[in-house]
């Protein structure tokens, strides 16, 4: 069966340390439970006369722990439709994998996949471009000189995807990867 969905090391570090964080914060909220807060009016704000950088943005934890609950609720739903199959048939999937064995595919469940797959389904080209667009904006704090990192991360986990399809993608992988790519020159410049 489909367990998870493995990411990059670094993101998991990420989403790891986020929750370590959280964790020590529901430890120490005791000690901060009401802090005290000034409200100063009638002073006005001081301003700088120097021009200064605005500094990029830090990755957006909050970001990247949503796009990450999302992608697993969306794996989920995949997951369950394809194990339903199985089931259904009393077949393995090792034996599936291995080609021993065949699944045939029920009118219900072949509509429920062109659902997901369709133009507004959880797995279309659209909904997954922007997943893979706001995963990229969310790791790079919106840092768009990062764009040509972000661009050979994806462009290698499409390659990837590649390898363990058999050397060729299904054309929505290639409909969705165009997608990703231009969603990302849009964003370059904004």
């Amino acid at each position: 069966m489909i367990d998870s969905v493995k990411g990059s090391s670094a993101v998991n570090q990420i989403y790891e340390s986020k929750e370590k964080q959280s964790s020590k914060k529901l430890e120490s909220s005791d000690e901060k439970e009401n802090p005290a807060v000034i409200l100063d009016l009638g002073r006005p704000v001081k301003k700088s006369a120097a021009y200064s950088k605005p500094a990029a943005k830090k990755m957006n934890l909050d970001e990247i722990d949503r796009l990450w609950h999302e992608s697993q609720k969306s794996c989920k739903t995949l997951q369950k439709l394809v194990e339903k199959l199985i089931s259904k048939q009393g077949k393995k999937l090792e034996d599936l994998l291995e080609g021993k064995d065949i699944l045939l595919v029920d009118e219900e469940t072949r509509t429920a996949a062109s659902n997901l797959i369709s133009a507004d389904g959880e797995w279309g080209v659209k909904a997954v471009s922007e997943r893979i667009v706001a995963f990229a904006k969310a790791v790079s704090g919106g840092d768009k000189s990062k764009l040509g990192e972000l661009k050979n991360a994806i462009i290698q986990g499409f390659k990837e995807a590649e390898k363990a399809f058999g050397g060729k993608l299904p054309d929505i992988c290639q409909d969705t990867y165009e997608e990703v790519m231009r969603q990302l020159d849009e964003w370059s410049k904004e």
